[in-house]
């Protein structure tokens, strides 16, 4: 009797079946698992934060090998550079803040949860000390069970209007709004490929 009220338990916990597929098309999607969207903001938030990094060492490189009256110029543009790469890597940091006050309401949100737990462990600490090889192995058993979160990149369109965003915030931060919005985000000195 005990084993079969077990097996109910489970039946249920892993109903829906494993992988992306059936979480596209069941009720364990981000709209139904606040952990989902925390976790799919938070990637967003990045993804964006690491193209803003590559553009402002980029602009680094050009400033210390450019004339004066050029120097001056780049140096403008990597204020706002460096200025945009930290707003996008607050607001993942105001997401991470969110996650404990944030619920899962399914297996897959605590995956979700753990997902961006351990991603933001990889920029902070030794990913070999104790405890995180243990919760990288939590993350794994939890995903053979229920199954991966969603891990998409977001379209590039929304990546762009993202890092014009943080682009802007960053110009009037330095008192440069009106160059960085004559400059349209394709034409910044970053490869298109970086955008994605």
């Amino acid at each position: 009797m005990a084993d079969s009220d077990n097996s109910t338990t489970l039946s249920s916990v892993t109903l829906g079946g494993r992988g992306e597929g059936a979480i596209k098309g069941s009720a364990r999607s981000d709209e139904a698992d606040p952990a989902l969207a925390l976790l799919r903001d938070w990637l967003r938030a990045q993804h964006v934060s690491r193209i803003l990094c590559r553009l402002q060492q980029r602009l680094e490189t050009r400033i210390l090998g450019a004339a004066y009256p050029a120097a001056m110029d780049t140096k403008v543009g990597y204020s706002i550079a460096y200025q945009a790469e930290v707003e996008a890597a607050t607001a993942a940091l105001k997401i991470q803040d969110r996650l404990a006050r944030t619920p899962a309401h399914s297996l897959l949100g605590v995956v979700a949860k753990l997902e961006i737990i351990v991603g933001a462990d990889r920029d902070i600490d030794d990913p070999t000390d104790f405890p995180w090889p243990h919760i990288e192995s939590i993350l794994r058993d939890l995903k053979e069970i229920a199954g991966s979160a969603p891990l998409e990149r977001p379209d590039r369109s929304v990546v762009q209007a993202d890092c014009r965003r943080y682009q802007a915030m960053a110009a009037d931060l330095v008192g440069h709004s009106q160059q960085a919005a004559d400059i349209p985000f394709g034409q910044q000195p970053v490869n298109g490929a970086d955008t994605e």
